[in-house]
């Protein structure tokens, strides 16, 4: 049976319950074994990742299109940290698909200050193609409705990556939450489930281009 055509591939990013914690050798989170949710930086930087594997696709020599790409969330953003800090307090959601494992210090860029260190554009290690989706939301509290004590609410957002068809073995999948550090005893953030969805094609390439795109997704997997 033949494994071309249209398919939907997903990923469950699992909730992250995050408090403060005045030791900064403990991380904070609360979770059911196997999330997957790491502190990075205690009370500032949270992250998870996973990967989708594709073995089945690549071995029979196939390329994986990209004809659509969604982060699906079902719940509010909650957290203390926003209700009981001033305007400058801030929280930035920043989901990732792509060729490679972004580590900790990588997928932190895009809240630097300094210009361009978004994976994918210049003075980044990643190249644009070894990015397929790239999305990044900045949470804010919610003062516009009372009693909304703890709602955030977005405020801008971005995105960025090529959407790029693969002939990699597999996907990595990357959630970062960075936040204004939680300073105060009883500080906390609730960052619902998600889910990464994409539709793919899945089809065969002439030899030419599919063996340029098997060398340039072997690469990315070194």
């Amino acid at each position: 049976m033949s494994i071309e055509g249209e398919r939907i591939l997903s990923k469950l990013i699992p909730e992250l319950h995050a408090f403060y914690n005045e030791d900064p050798n403990i991380s904070g989170i609360e979770q059911f074994p196997g999330s997957g949710w790491e502190a990075i930086v205690p009370n500032e930087i949270y992250q998870w990742h996973d990967t989708l594997d594709l073995t089945g696709i690549s071995k029979e020599h196939l390329t994986t299109f990209f004809t659509g790409l969604s982060v699906q969330e079902p719940l509010p953003y909650m957290g203390s940290i926003m209700a009981n800090a001033n305007n400058a307090c801030w929280m930035v959601v920043t989901d990732c698909i792509t060729n490679k494992p972004l580590d900790g210090n990588i997928v932190t860029l895009p809240f630097s200050t300094v210009e361009g260190m978004t994976p994918g554009f210049l003075r980044s290690t990643f190249d644009w193609d070894d990015v397929i989706m790239g999305s990044w939301r900045e949470y804010v509290v919610n003062q516009e409705i009372s009693g909304a004590i703890g709602t955030l609410s977005m405020n801008q957002n971005g995105s960025f990556g090529s959407a790029e068809g693969t002939a990699s073995n597999r996907l990595y999948f990357t959630r970062t939450i960075k936040l204004t550090p939680m300073n105060l005893l009883g500080d906390w953030i609730n960052i619902p489930p998600a889910r990464f969805v994409a539709g793919v094609a899945i089809a065969e390439e002439k030899d030419h281009e599919y063996l340029m795109r098997l060398k340039r997704s072997s690469h990315n997997e070194q």
